[in-house]
């Protein structure tokens, strides 16, 4: 079955065999897997193997450990990270075997970037639709933020004044995961009165040096040199390398959807409605700029920075953050 974000919590009362998230926003992407993770540890899975499908994957080894025995005899996760949501012929082969005869001891989770209508119309996606659970996760909208700021302030103890929500909004631009690092920051107080919006005001934006969406505009703008000091100002600043990230990933997926666009570049950009106006000319540069080979090298830079923030790998988070940086203002980088 297809379901919402919001009802994962009730459907996970029952279990089903297999689960397909899938979508642009990694905050809920993340969110949404732990759910479900701890609701499959509730019921003794304890189990867990965990698959990166990037590059030449080997899909024999998902089989493999489908079908082995666990040493201590519990059961397990089988998680599978699709990142760009396109496990190609032969991982849509083995989708579809996990989710059409699936292993009563193990529970499968796929966590997968935007699978588009073409892939949502697949065999495999399908079977995972038909024999377990499908949570399409779309981005917000501007508008529809401030509705999930109350959500989330509530959850955290918080209560908000909705011109704050707005505000709060605007000052991260809509990315999740700022926003809800911003949230958990007004956690720390003292006093858990309603957030006022000259708290927002006050305490979100305007006292860090640099931010994120100014590292990302020099980048776009073929400033190299200014976009590696801020990038270094962030680190100095203590900033999320995923919070970045998110900023990066976000924009270059949009540059992608632009330049590979049947109408050309200002179809491209009038279908992206881009928020603020005044990017428009920054995006119709960055996207004259940018091939299909190029975004793609981008996008494989981008996951191995996620898997170097959360610890999947040995190299050098910031390194990698500096090399994505120079990809996308168009210098050279030796990687």
């Amino acid at each position: 079955m297809r379901i919402r974000p919001e009802q994962i919590t009730q459907n996970l009362q029952h279990l089903a065999p297999c689960y397909l998230i899938h979508g642009d926003e990694p905050l809920l992407l993340q969110e949404l897997g732990d759910e479900v993770r701890a609701a499959a540890k509730g019921q003794d899975f304890l189990d867990r193997d965990l698959f990166h499908v990037e590059g030449r994957f080997d899909w024999q080894q998902i089989s493999a450990a489908d079908q082995a025995m666990s040493l201590f005899a519990s059961r397990k996760i089988i998680e599978i990270r699709i990142p760009t949501g396109k496990p190609g012929k032969e991982g849509g082969s083995s989708l579809l075997a996990l989710a059409e005869n699936p292993n009563p001891d193990n529970l499968v989770l796929v966590v997968a970037g935007k699978i588009d209508a073409a892939g949502q119309k697949s065999k495999w996606y399908k079977a995972f639709e038909k024999n377990g659970v499908t949570v399409p996760v779309y981005p917000l909208e501007i508008a529809e933020m401030p509705r999930w700021i109350n959500q989330r302030a509530n959850k955290l103890g918080l209560q908000i004044d909705a011109d704050a929500a707005q505000l709060l909004a605007q000052r991260t631009e809509g990315n999740l995961l700022a926003t809800a690092q911003e949230l958990e920051k007004f956690t720390l107080r003292t006093a858990h009165t309603s957030i006022s919006v000259d708290e927002v005001a006050d305490n979100v934006g305007g006292h860090a040096r640099y931010s994120s969406f100014q590292l990302l505009d020099e980048a776009l703008n073929q400033n190299p040199q200014r976009a590696l000091t801020i990038l270094h100002g962030l680190r100095e600043e203590g900033s999320e390398p995923l919070a970045i990230l998110w900023v990066f990933t976000r924009e270059i997926r949009l540059i992608n959807k632009i330049i590979s666009h049947h109408g050309g570049i200002q179809a491209g950009l009038d279908q992206a409605r881009i928020w603020p106006k005044k990017r428009v000319s920054i995006m119709r540069q960055a996207a004259s700029s940018h091939s299909a080979n190029s975004v793609q090298a981008m996008l494989d830079l981008c996951l191995r920075i996620d898997q170097s923030s959360k610890g999947a790998s040995h190299e050098n988070v910031w390194d990698l953050l500096s090399m994505l940086t120079l990809r996308l203002a168009k210098q050279p980088v030796h990687s």
